[in-house]
Protein backbone atom coordinates (compact mmCIF):
# COMPACT_ATOMS: atom_id res chain seq x y z
CA UNK A 1 0.00 0.00 0.00
CA UNK A 2 1.25 3.50 -0.78
CA UNK A 3 1.49 6.61 1.41
CA UNK A 4 -1.51 7.32 3.66
CA UNK A 5 -3.00 3.92 2.77
CA UNK A 6 -4.65 5.32 -0.35
CA UNK A 7 -5.56 2.55 -2.73
CA UNK A 8 -6.49 4.49 -5.86
CA UNK A 9 -5.41 7.81 -7.36
CA UNK A 10 -7.72 9.13 -10.07
CA UNK A 11 -5.90 11.55 -12.39
CA UNK A 12 -8.03 13.87 -14.55
CA UNK A 13 -6.37 16.16 -17.10
CA UNK A 14 -8.69 19.10 -17.68
CA UNK A 15 -8.79 22.20 -19.84
CA UNK A 16 -11.96 24.28 -19.87
CA UNK A 17 -14.10 21.41 -18.64
CA UNK A 18 -16.79 23.24 -16.68
CA UNK A 19 -19.37 21.86 -15.91
CA UNK A 20 -18.41 18.36 -17.14
CA UNK A 21 -15.65 18.02 -14.55
CA UNK A 22 -18.08 18.31 -11.63
CA UNK A 23 -20.36 15.61 -13.06
CA UNK A 24 -17.31 13.41 -13.76
CA UNK A 25 -15.95 13.73 -10.23
CA UNK A 26 -19.24 12.81 -8.60
CA UNK A 27 -19.84 9.94 -11.00
CA UNK A 28 -16.44 8.56 -9.98
CA UNK A 29 -17.20 9.05 -6.28
CA UNK A 30 -20.61 7.39 -6.55
CA UNK A 31 -19.18 4.44 -8.50
CA UNK A 32 -16.41 4.02 -5.90
CA UNK A 33 -18.88 4.15 -3.03
CA UNK A 34 -21.08 1.57 -4.74
CA UNK A 35 -18.00 -0.66 -5.04
CA UNK A 36 -17.29 -0.48 -1.30
CA UNK A 37 -14.59 2.21 -1.30
CA UNK A 38 -14.61 4.86 1.41
CA UNK A 39 -13.24 8.39 1.16
CA UNK A 40 -10.06 7.15 2.87
CA UNK A 41 -9.33 4.79 -0.04
CA UNK A 42 -8.97 7.23 -2.93
CA UNK A 43 -7.96 10.67 -4.10
CA UNK A 44 -8.89 12.64 -7.20
CA UNK A 45 -6.19 14.75 -8.84
CA UNK A 46 -7.18 17.42 -11.36
CA UNK A 47 -4.30 18.45 -13.62
CA UNK A 48 -5.41 21.83 -14.90
CA UNK A 49 -4.09 22.19 -18.42
CA UNK A 50 -4.22 25.96 -18.87
CA UNK A 51 -7.95 26.48 -18.32
CA UNK A 52 -9.30 29.97 -18.97
CA UNK A 53 -13.02 29.36 -18.40
CA UNK A 54 -13.31 30.99 -14.97
CA UNK A 55 -15.23 34.07 -16.07
CA UNK A 56 -18.81 32.76 -16.01
CA UNK A 57 -21.50 35.49 -15.75
CA UNK A 58 -23.64 34.01 -12.95
CA UNK A 59 -22.66 33.97 -9.29
CA UNK A 60 -21.80 30.51 -7.99
CA UNK A 61 -21.21 29.11 -11.46
CA UNK A 62 -17.56 29.47 -12.30
CA UNK A 63 -14.92 27.45 -14.16
CA UNK A 64 -12.94 24.22 -14.18
CA UNK A 65 -11.17 24.95 -10.89
CA UNK A 66 -12.71 28.09 -9.39
CA UNK A 67 -15.98 26.30 -8.66
CA UNK A 68 -14.29 23.36 -6.93
CA UNK A 69 -11.45 24.91 -4.91
CA UNK A 70 -13.61 26.52 -2.17
CA UNK A 71 -15.45 23.23 -1.53
CA UNK A 72 -14.94 20.74 1.28
CA UNK A 73 -13.79 18.04 -1.15
CA UNK A 74 -10.70 20.18 -1.78
CA UNK A 75 -9.97 21.06 1.85
CA UNK A 76 -10.27 17.41 2.88
CA UNK A 77 -7.57 16.56 0.28
CA UNK A 78 -9.84 14.06 -1.45
CA UNK A 79 -9.56 16.47 -4.36
CA UNK A 80 -6.08 17.72 -5.21
CA UNK A 81 -5.05 20.13 -7.95
CA UNK A 82 -1.89 20.67 -9.94
CA UNK A 83 -1.40 23.07 -12.85
CA UNK A 84 0.37 22.02 -16.03
CA UNK A 85 1.01 24.87 -18.50
CA UNK A 86 2.11 22.50 -21.32
CA UNK A 87 -1.01 21.86 -23.38
CA UNK A 88 -1.64 18.16 -23.97
CA UNK A 89 -3.17 15.53 -21.77
CA UNK A 90 -0.18 13.15 -22.00
CA UNK A 91 2.18 15.34 -19.99
CA UNK A 92 -0.73 16.27 -17.73
CA UNK A 93 -1.22 12.58 -16.92
CA UNK A 94 2.47 12.20 -16.13
CA UNK A 95 2.32 15.23 -13.81
CA UNK A 96 -0.69 13.83 -11.97
CA UNK A 97 0.99 10.45 -11.57
CA UNK A 98 4.06 12.11 -10.05
CA UNK A 99 2.10 13.42 -7.05
CA UNK A 100 -0.28 10.45 -6.77
CA UNK A 101 -0.28 8.56 -3.46
CA UNK A 102 -2.27 5.48 -4.52
CA UNK A 103 -1.14 1.96 -5.30
CA UNK A 104 -3.21 2.10 -8.50
CA UNK A 105 -3.55 4.93 -11.01
CA UNK A 106 -6.68 5.61 -13.00
CA UNK A 107 -6.53 8.19 -15.80
CA UNK A 108 -9.92 9.59 -16.76
CA UNK A 109 -11.05 12.22 -19.20
CA UNK A 110 -12.87 15.11 -17.54
CA UNK A 111 -16.13 14.38 -19.41
CA UNK A 112 -17.01 10.85 -18.30
CA UNK A 113 -19.49 8.86 -16.21
CA UNK A 114 -18.94 5.36 -14.79
CA UNK A 115 -21.19 2.43 -13.95
CA UNK A 116 -21.06 0.94 -10.44
CA UNK A 117 -18.71 -2.04 -10.45
CA UNK A 118 -16.22 -0.29 -12.73
CA UNK A 119 -13.45 0.24 -10.18
CA UNK A 120 -13.89 -3.04 -8.32
CA UNK A 121 -13.55 -5.05 -11.53
CA UNK A 122 -10.78 -2.78 -12.83
CA UNK A 123 -8.53 -3.52 -9.84
CA UNK A 124 -9.31 -7.24 -10.02
CA UNK A 125 -8.39 -7.19 -13.72
CA UNK A 126 -5.12 -5.33 -13.16
CA UNK A 127 -4.12 -7.76 -10.42
CA UNK A 128 -4.99 -10.86 -12.45
CA UNK A 129 -3.52 -9.70 -15.77
CA UNK A 130 -0.53 -7.72 -14.50
CA UNK A 131 -1.02 -5.23 -17.32
CA UNK A 132 -2.58 -2.01 -18.55
CA UNK A 133 -6.37 -1.81 -18.19
CA UNK A 134 -8.92 -0.01 -20.37
CA UNK A 135 -12.57 0.49 -19.60
CA UNK A 136 -15.16 -0.38 -22.25
CA UNK A 137 -16.69 2.77 -23.69
CA UNK A 138 -20.25 3.76 -24.41
CA UNK A 139 -21.35 7.30 -25.05
CA UNK A 140 -23.46 9.51 -22.79
CA UNK A 141 -27.04 9.33 -23.98
CA UNK A 142 -26.56 5.75 -25.23
CA UNK A 143 -28.35 3.91 -22.44
CA UNK A 144 -28.73 1.06 -21.71
CA UNK A 145 -25.30 -0.08 -22.92
CA UNK A 146 -25.51 -2.68 -25.63
CA UNK A 147 -22.93 -5.06 -27.02
CA UNK A 148 -22.85 -3.78 -30.61
CA UNK A 149 -22.52 -0.16 -29.53
CA UNK A 150 -19.65 -0.58 -27.06
CA UNK A 151 -16.03 0.25 -27.86
CA UNK A 152 -13.96 -2.67 -26.60
CA UNK A 153 -10.68 -2.07 -28.39
CA UNK A 154 -8.84 -0.48 -31.31
CA UNK A 155 -8.20 -1.83 -34.77
CA UNK A 156 -4.52 -1.19 -35.48
CA UNK A 157 -4.19 0.61 -38.83
CA UNK A 158 -0.82 0.79 -40.51
CA UNK A 159 0.50 1.49 -43.97
CA UNK A 160 -0.35 5.13 -44.57
CA UNK A 161 -0.35 6.22 -40.95
CA UNK A 162 0.21 4.83 -37.45
CA UNK A 163 -3.03 4.79 -35.48
CA UNK A 164 -5.91 2.84 -34.00
CA UNK A 165 -9.65 3.21 -34.58
CA UNK A 166 -12.51 2.10 -32.33
CA UNK A 167 -14.21 -1.23 -32.87
CA UNK A 168 -16.83 -3.27 -31.02
CA UNK A 169 -14.99 -6.61 -31.14
CA UNK A 170 -15.70 -8.42 -27.87
CA UNK A 171 -13.92 -11.66 -27.03
CA UNK A 172 -16.02 -12.61 -23.99
CA UNK A 173 -18.92 -10.82 -22.30
CA UNK A 174 -18.23 -12.36 -18.89
CA UNK A 175 -14.43 -12.20 -18.54
CA UNK A 176 -11.61 -9.73 -18.99
CA UNK A 177 -9.65 -10.26 -22.20
CA UNK A 178 -6.57 -8.95 -23.99
CA UNK A 179 -6.84 -6.27 -26.66
CA UNK A 180 -4.43 -4.70 -29.13
CA UNK A 181 -5.00 -1.16 -27.86
CA UNK A 182 -7.77 1.30 -27.06
CA UNK A 183 -8.58 4.96 -26.61
CA UNK A 184 -7.28 6.48 -23.40
CA UNK A 185 -10.35 8.13 -21.88
CA UNK A 186 -10.23 5.60 -19.00
CA UNK A 187 -6.97 3.77 -18.21
CA UNK A 188 -5.92 1.90 -15.06
CA UNK A 189 -2.50 0.58 -14.03
CA UNK A 190 -0.28 -0.16 -11.07
CA UNK A 191 1.60 3.05 -10.29
CA UNK A 192 4.87 1.16 -9.87
CA UNK A 193 4.53 -0.34 -13.36
CA UNK A 194 3.59 3.00 -14.91
CA UNK A 195 6.86 4.52 -13.72
CA UNK A 196 8.91 1.41 -14.46
CA UNK A 197 7.67 1.52 -18.08
CA UNK A 198 8.30 5.25 -18.49
CA UNK A 199 4.73 6.52 -18.65
CA UNK A 200 3.46 8.75 -21.42
CA UNK A 201 5.78 10.77 -23.69
CA UNK A 202 7.45 13.47 -21.63
CA UNK A 203 8.26 11.32 -18.59
CA UNK A 204 11.62 9.98 -19.80
CA UNK A 205 12.59 13.36 -21.21
CA UNK A 206 10.47 16.53 -20.85
CA UNK A 207 11.44 17.45 -24.42
CA UNK A 208 9.59 14.39 -25.74
CA UNK A 209 6.14 15.70 -24.85
CA UNK A 210 3.54 15.51 -27.60
CA UNK A 211 1.27 18.27 -28.85
CA UNK A 212 -2.38 18.43 -27.83
CA UNK A 213 -3.84 15.36 -29.52
CA UNK A 214 -2.84 12.06 -31.06
CA UNK A 215 -0.23 9.36 -30.70
CA UNK A 216 0.03 8.88 -26.96
CA UNK A 217 -2.53 6.07 -26.93
CA UNK A 218 -0.72 3.97 -29.53
CA UNK A 219 2.63 4.70 -27.87
CA UNK A 220 1.61 3.55 -24.40
CA UNK A 221 -0.30 0.42 -25.45
CA UNK A 222 2.42 -0.81 -27.80
CA UNK A 223 5.06 -0.13 -25.17
CA UNK A 224 3.25 -2.44 -22.75
CA UNK A 225 3.20 -5.24 -25.34
CA UNK A 226 6.81 -4.65 -26.37
CA UNK A 227 7.96 -4.69 -22.73
CA UNK A 228 6.41 -8.11 -22.17
CA UNK A 229 3.28 -7.03 -20.32
CA UNK A 230 -0.26 -6.85 -21.72
CA UNK A 231 -3.22 -4.58 -22.48
CA UNK A 232 -6.66 -5.71 -21.34
CA UNK A 233 -10.29 -4.69 -20.91
CA UNK A 234 -13.23 -6.01 -18.92
CA UNK A 235 -16.81 -5.93 -20.30
CA UNK A 236 -18.08 -5.43 -16.73
CA UNK A 237 -16.37 -2.02 -16.69
CA UNK A 238 -18.45 0.49 -18.63
CA UNK A 239 -17.66 4.18 -18.98
CA UNK A 240 -19.80 6.74 -20.78
CA UNK A 241 -18.00 9.38 -22.81
CA UNK A 242 -19.20 12.88 -23.63
CA UNK A 243 -17.59 14.87 -26.44
CA UNK A 244 -15.92 18.05 -25.24
CA UNK A 245 -14.49 21.08 -27.02
CA UNK A 246 -11.72 21.74 -24.43
CA UNK A 247 -10.48 24.84 -26.23
CA UNK A 248 -7.01 23.79 -27.32
CA UNK A 249 -5.37 25.61 -30.20
CA UNK A 250 -4.65 22.86 -32.70
CA UNK A 251 -3.05 22.40 -36.10
CA UNK A 252 -2.95 19.13 -38.04
CA UNK A 253 0.84 19.44 -38.35
CA UNK A 254 0.96 18.92 -34.58
CA UNK A 255 -0.78 15.59 -35.04
CA UNK A 256 1.60 14.61 -37.84
CA UNK A 257 4.61 15.40 -35.66
CA UNK A 258 3.10 13.30 -32.87
CA UNK A 259 2.67 10.29 -35.16
CA UNK A 260 6.21 10.53 -36.47
CA UNK A 261 7.48 10.99 -32.91
CA UNK A 262 5.84 7.97 -31.33
CA UNK A 263 6.63 5.70 -34.28
CA UNK A 264 10.30 6.65 -34.21
CA UNK A 265 10.47 6.25 -30.42
CA UNK A 266 9.00 2.75 -30.72
CA UNK A 267 11.59 1.80 -33.37
CA UNK A 268 8.96 1.46 -36.15
CA UNK A 269 11.35 2.94 -38.71
CA UNK A 270 9.84 1.34 -41.83
CA UNK A 271 6.29 2.31 -40.82
CA UNK A 272 7.42 5.83 -39.89
CA UNK A 273 9.01 6.30 -43.30
CA UNK A 274 5.81 5.02 -44.95
CA UNK A 275 3.78 7.57 -42.96
CA UNK A 276 6.27 10.26 -43.97
CA UNK A 277 5.97 9.33 -47.66
CA UNK A 278 2.19 9.45 -47.35
CA UNK A 279 2.42 12.96 -45.91
CA UNK A 280 4.68 13.98 -48.79
CA UNK A 281 2.01 12.96 -51.34
CA UNK A 282 0.25 16.23 -50.56
CA UNK A 283 3.38 18.34 -50.98
CA UNK A 284 4.91 20.71 -48.40
CA UNK A 285 8.17 18.73 -48.40
CA UNK A 286 10.05 21.33 -46.35
CA UNK A 287 7.36 21.29 -43.67
CA UNK A 288 7.13 17.48 -43.50
CA UNK A 289 10.91 17.10 -43.37
CA UNK A 290 11.00 19.63 -40.53
CA UNK A 291 8.35 17.68 -38.63
CA UNK A 292 10.45 14.53 -38.96
CA UNK A 293 13.60 16.29 -37.74
CA UNK A 294 11.73 17.67 -34.75
CA UNK A 295 10.28 14.23 -33.99
CA UNK A 296 13.73 12.65 -33.87
CA UNK A 297 15.14 15.47 -31.76
CA UNK A 298 12.29 15.18 -29.26
CA UNK A 299 12.24 11.42 -28.89
CA UNK A 300 15.90 10.43 -28.88
CA UNK A 301 15.93 9.54 -25.17
CA UNK A 302 12.59 7.75 -25.37
CA UNK A 303 13.95 5.65 -28.22
CA UNK A 304 17.06 4.73 -26.21
CA UNK A 305 14.92 3.84 -23.18
CA UNK A 306 12.56 1.66 -25.22
CA UNK A 307 15.39 -0.13 -27.03
CA UNK A 308 16.94 -1.00 -23.67
CA UNK A 309 13.68 -2.09 -22.04
CA UNK A 310 11.81 -3.94 -24.77
CA UNK A 311 11.57 -7.71 -24.94
CA UNK A 312 10.22 -7.62 -28.51
CA UNK A 313 10.37 -5.17 -31.38
CA UNK A 314 7.15 -3.72 -32.72
CA UNK A 315 7.36 -5.90 -35.83
CA UNK A 316 7.76 -9.00 -33.67
CA UNK A 317 4.69 -8.00 -31.66
CA UNK A 318 2.57 -7.33 -34.75
CA UNK A 319 3.45 -10.75 -36.17
CA UNK A 320 3.09 -12.74 -32.93
CA UNK A 321 -0.05 -10.87 -31.80
CA UNK A 322 0.32 -11.84 -28.14
CA UNK A 323 -3.20 -10.54 -27.38
CA UNK A 324 -4.65 -13.37 -29.49
CA UNK A 325 -2.33 -15.91 -27.90
CA UNK A 326 -3.37 -14.85 -24.40
CA UNK A 327 -7.06 -14.98 -25.25
CA UNK A 328 -6.77 -18.44 -26.80
CA UNK A 329 -4.93 -19.75 -23.74
CA UNK A 330 -7.39 -18.24 -21.24
CA UNK A 331 -10.70 -18.28 -23.10
CA UNK A 332 -10.25 -20.49 -26.14
CA UNK A 333 -11.23 -17.69 -28.54
CA UNK A 334 -10.03 -14.42 -30.01
CA UNK A 335 -11.47 -11.38 -31.75
CA UNK A 336 -8.95 -8.62 -32.44
CA UNK A 337 -8.27 -6.58 -35.55
CA UNK A 338 -5.39 -5.33 -37.68
CA UNK A 339 -5.70 -3.53 -41.00
CA UNK A 340 -2.74 -2.90 -43.30
CA UNK A 341 -3.08 -0.42 -46.15
CA UNK A 342 -0.72 -1.41 -48.94
CA UNK A 343 -2.32 -2.63 -52.18
CA UNK A 344 -4.80 0.25 -52.23
CA UNK A 345 -2.15 2.75 -51.15
CA UNK A 346 0.44 2.01 -53.85
CA UNK A 347 -1.70 3.42 -56.72
CA UNK A 348 -2.19 6.63 -54.73
CA UNK A 349 1.53 6.91 -54.20
CA UNK A 350 2.08 6.44 -57.95
CA UNK A 351 -0.08 9.50 -58.56
CA UNK A 352 2.13 11.58 -56.27
CA UNK A 353 4.89 13.95 -57.46
CA UNK A 354 7.92 12.15 -58.87
CA UNK A 355 10.18 13.05 -55.95
CA UNK A 356 7.76 11.19 -53.67
CA UNK A 357 7.82 8.11 -55.90
CA UNK A 358 11.62 8.30 -55.96
CA UNK A 359 11.76 8.28 -52.14
CA UNK A 360 9.68 5.12 -52.11
CA UNK A 361 11.49 3.38 -54.98
CA UNK A 362 14.98 4.15 -53.65
CA UNK A 363 14.32 3.28 -50.01
CA UNK A 364 15.77 0.03 -48.63
CA UNK A 365 13.35 0.35 -45.72
CA UNK A 366 10.32 0.33 -48.03
CA UNK A 367 11.60 -2.68 -49.93
CA UNK A 368 12.00 -4.60 -46.68
CA UNK A 369 8.60 -3.38 -45.42
CA UNK A 370 6.82 -4.60 -48.55
CA UNK A 371 8.50 -7.98 -48.15
CA UNK A 372 7.60 -8.02 -44.46
CA UNK A 373 3.94 -7.25 -45.21
CA UNK A 374 3.69 -9.86 -47.95
CA UNK A 375 5.37 -12.57 -45.90
CA UNK A 376 3.78 -11.93 -42.50
CA UNK A 377 0.69 -9.73 -42.74
CA UNK A 378 -0.79 -10.54 -46.12
CA UNK A 379 -4.19 -11.63 -44.78
CA UNK A 380 -4.59 -8.28 -43.00
CA UNK A 381 -4.01 -6.18 -46.12
CA UNK A 382 -7.09 -4.17 -47.06
CA UNK A 383 -8.54 -5.40 -50.38
CA UNK A 384 -5.60 -7.63 -51.21
CA UNK A 385 -5.28 -7.75 -55.00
Amino acid sequence: MSNNNIKLSVVIPARNEWPNIVHTIYSIIHALEADGFTYKDFEIIIVDNGSDDDAYPRRGVRGTLSYLLPRGIYWSRILRVIKDPIFGNHTARNKGAEIARGKYLFFSDAHMAYRPGFFKHMIETIDESGGLFHGCINWLGAYPPHHSGTGYQYTLKLGEEIKGTWNNRCVDLDNWFSITAQGHCSVGVLKSQFFEFGGYPGMIDPMSHLSSYGGGEFYLDMKWWMFGSCVVTNPKCIGYHLASERGYSYHHDDYKRNILSIGWALGMDEWVERALINMLRKGRKEVVDKLMREAKERMVNDRIFIEGKRKKTFNEVIVEQPWNKMNMERLGKQNSAIQILHDTWLPLMREAPKYVQDVYDNSPLQKSLEEFINNNLSKYVYKRI
